[in-house]
């Protein structure tokens, strides 16, 4: 059965979201986060066949550490 995770809650509720340690995150999981972060402000969930469309209160917050630290960290694109 499907669950909403954290990320799709905070979008039902126009909360906010915390994306720690970004830049470990897979490249499929940067590309998904697209279409929020950009002019769309939706995400589709093929596992449900659904769209949803992000609040005006939604904001996401990203972090990040230094290349330097190591652990399969890579440098983001600036846009």
């Amino acid at each position: 059965a499907w669950r909403d995770g954290i990320l799709l809650d905070a979008i039902k509720r126009g909360a906010w979201v915390l994306l720690d340690e970004l830049n470990l995150a897979p490249q499929t999981v940067l590309e998904g986060l697209n279409a929020i972060l950009d002019h769309r402000g939706t995400v589709y969930i093929p596992e449900i066949s659904l769209s949803f469309e992000c609040p005006a209160s939604f904001r996401v917050f990203a972090c990040q550490n230094p290349l330097s630290q190591g652990g399969g960290r890579k440098g983001l694109p600036k846009s």
